[in-house]
């Protein structure tokens, strides 16, 4: 039945259109969605299946505007030589007819309640209009003379109404939407973008002069580009060269509801659909369909100047969805409104969140499971699926899901229950094994067997190290941890430790880091482990460390320091141990931790961190026998040496890498000369 009903859609919006679909059954563009916040490619969401420059039997001339209401009616603003109209169009008793001919210039944007009241942004006449059904006019909204409104022209773009009747106008797009009562009267700006300052502005602010800030900071906030408004009287609004926050949902206050999303900095228009879903459409022509929360869904579509491939763009101008999710989409180079359908693996991703977004997991188990037999990667499938099965108290298969999904919140309440389980099953055990512990420490305090059972385990380690140098070279280092001026004497004078011991110990301490970042708990790891770099990572560990060794040395010869640079060496692999020997503590622990402990894993990074500090700061003390002024400023120094060698390194870098493209380039001409000669 879905089928036939899905085929006389089509047969309906051909006839209403007058368009002929081209033969070509394959869409030209790839379709993508979001796995772990990077892009990836999936299957077609959406089929262009017709483009007109006819709605009706009217012709669209130069498009400027769409939007559908919910019961299905379609508004086209339009231009034409003699003015501006707007097209009225029912896509389900095909009815057209057109409205404001006659004082309309330049209708820039359009908008219609439930009630059939439309309102239009005249940018040219400089007025914006509420009209009823037929087209008469009700109110008109001009140029406030508050205060408030500033000094700028009136030249309303775009327009929406809430369903309290308050309208909001978009005019120049930098000082936010200009809202007005139903009565005409300026309420003030809402929705306002605002500057976000970086580190290179605070440094121009603190060091620039009056006049040179006052041209510098004579900056306007990123434009907004259109607005929308959904079915819970939600504004919502696009802006341009904003990423991260370029789409918003601004509540009562002005401020944003939604995540940091993925968006592309030129954005065109926006669109709510009917079951929460954002659309937006971009200046190259990409379409990208959010659902209700934010998360991206699908991103496909393209630019084509030259008008020749259906479903990309040459000069992308509106955006509008109908209750099925029919896609209508405005060119207005081309004159033209473009349909796209969602395929079935797109109508399935409705349907399931339809159910998931209104809280109805378990509804939507069944549709998520279907998505996912025609996408093993889509993120939201398996979210929507562990939202499912927590609600079934499955929290096993829900913690799975999660994981898949890189949804670290649900994982954690997942896990929660898990370990709750699991400690209720094994309380016993738990129980049982802290009393025994308890009457072994009793018993031991009396009768002091451990003594017996570590000596010999003592005497075994010592005969090794007496044996084998290396091992006691790096059991040294906790002698070194307990006195790290004695033992950096000995290091000194006696020659105590060798570089190769040490240089074995730095290879456990990388051993050790690789171990942390492919065992931390996913919770706390956001690293992308399949795309981690050994090489990288050992530079990472390896190269702050030859460098700080070598920049000290230095500083220490320049400054009188006693550290030779075998010793600057040792003390300083033997000063970091507190942080790598801490990794696979804080990885075992964090296992076994939800985001309710994550102070945990926070704290215990911190200390070791903190003791690090302190016990680099006494190595260089120690090393070189200076005192704590001698040994601060050795450590600036050689940090800012550091910083130094590393910008000629990177400097070396490139001019080497341009010689070689020079080389290259030449070699390549060469032989391109003897060949053709």
């Amino acid at each position: 039945m879905k089928k036939v009903l899905f085929g006389f859609l089509l047969v309906t919006l051909f006839l209403a259109f007058g368009t002929e679909v081209k033969a070509e059954t394959g869409v030209r563009y790839n379709t993508f969605t979001v796995s772990n916040n990077r892009l990836v490619r999936t299957q077609t969401a959406y089929v262009p299946v017709a483009q007109t420059r006819f709605v009706g039997g009217i012709s669209l001339d130069e498009p400027t505007d769409i939007h559908i209401t919910p019961n299905d009616v379609m508004y086209i603003t339009t231009n034409t030589p003699t003015g501006g109209k707007i097209i009225v169009f029912d896509l389900k008793t095909e009815e057209a007819y057109t409205v404001g001919e006659g004082f309309l210039n330049n209708p820039t944007g359009v908008f219609a309640n439930d009630n059939g009241d439309i309102y239009v942004a005249d940018r040219l006449g400089q007025i914006a209009y509420k009209l009823d059904h037929d087209g008469n006019i009700l109110q008109t909204y001009t140029r406030p003379t508050s205060p408030l409104f500033g000094s700028e022209d009136f030249q309303p773009r775009k327009i929406v109404s809430d369903p309290r009747g308050n309208v909001y106008i978009l005019n120049l797009g930098t000082r936010g939407l200009a809202q007005f009562s139903n009565d005409g009267e300026f309420l003030g700006y809402f929705g306002t973008n605002t500057i976000q300052p970086t580190l290179r502005t605070v440094l121009q602010f603190i060091f620039f002069t009056e006049a040179q800030r006052a041209r510098l900071f004579n900056l306007s906030p990123p434009e907004i580009s259109n607005i929308a408004i959904d079915q819970r009287g939600l504004i919502h609004t696009s802006s341009l060269g904003v990423e991260g926050q370029g789409v918003k949902r601004l509540n009562i206050s002005g401020g944003n509801l939604l995540p940091e999303m993925l968006n592309a900095p030129d954005l065109v228009d926006i669109f709510v659909g009917p079951i929460g879903n954002i659309y937006t459409i971009t200046r190259s022509g990409m379409i990208y369909e959010y659902d209700r929360e934010g998360n991206l869904l699908f991103a496909f579509g393209g630019q084509d100047i030259s008008n020749q491939i259906q479903g990309l763009f040459n000069t992308p101008a509106g955006i509008a969805v109908d209750s099925t999710n029919t896609i209508y989409t405005l060119d207005r180079a081309s004159g033209e409104i473009k349909i796209f359908v969602p395929t079935e693996f797109t109508n399935l991703v409705h349907q399931a969140l339809a159910s998931y977004q209104d809280g109805n997991y378990i509804a939507s188990q069944g549709p998520w499971e279907e998505v996912l037999k025609m996408n093993d990667f889509f993120d939201l499938a398996h979210r929507g699926l562990g939202n499912a099965y927590f609600s079934l108290n499955r929290y096993d298969e829900a913690l799975e899901e999660y994981y898949i999904a890189y949804d670290r919140a649900g994982y954690s309440d997942a896990f929660w229950e898990v370990r709750n389980e699991w400690l209720l099953a094994n309380a016993g055990v738990g129980v049982a094994g802290f009393f025994i512990l308890l009457i072994g420490f009793v018993i031991n305090m009396k009768v002091n067997f451990t003594h017996f059972m570590m000596n010999p385990i003592k005497k075994g380690i010592r005969k090794i190290r007496d044996k084998v140098k290396v091992i006691d070279d790096i059991l040294y280092l906790f002698t070194y941890l307990k006195n790290p001026a004695d033992a950096s004497y000995f290091i000194k004078r006696r020659n105590q430790v060798s570089a190769y011991s040490v240089t074995v110990l730095l290879a456990i301490y990388f051993m050790l880091y690789i171990y942390y970042i492919y065992n931390l708990n996913f919770l706390f790891n956001f690293r992308h482990l399949d795309s981690i770099n050994i090489v990288e990572e050992l530079v990472k560990v390896v190269l702050p460390v030859i460098l700080w060794v070598f920049c000290n040395f230095l500083i220490g010869t320049i400054r009188e320091g006693e550290g030779r640079l075998k010793d600057v060496y040792i003390t300083t692999v033997y000063s970091l141990a507190p942080y790598f020997l801490m990794l696979p503590v804080i990885t075992i622990i964090s296992n076994g931790l939800t985001y309710n402990e994550a102070f945990i894993v926070t704290f215990v990074t911190t200390i070791s961190i903190g003791v690090t500090v302190l016990y680099f700061f006494f190595m260089v003390k120690e090393t070189h026998f200076y005192n704590v002024k001698e040994t601060i400023q050795s450590i600036v120094i050689s940090a800012f040496t550091m910083a130094m060698m590393l910008l000629g390194l990177f400097i070396v870098y490139i001019l080497l890498n341009e010689l070689f493209i020079l080389i290259k380039d030449l070699v390549l001409e060469v032989f391109y000369r003897v060949t053709n000669t």
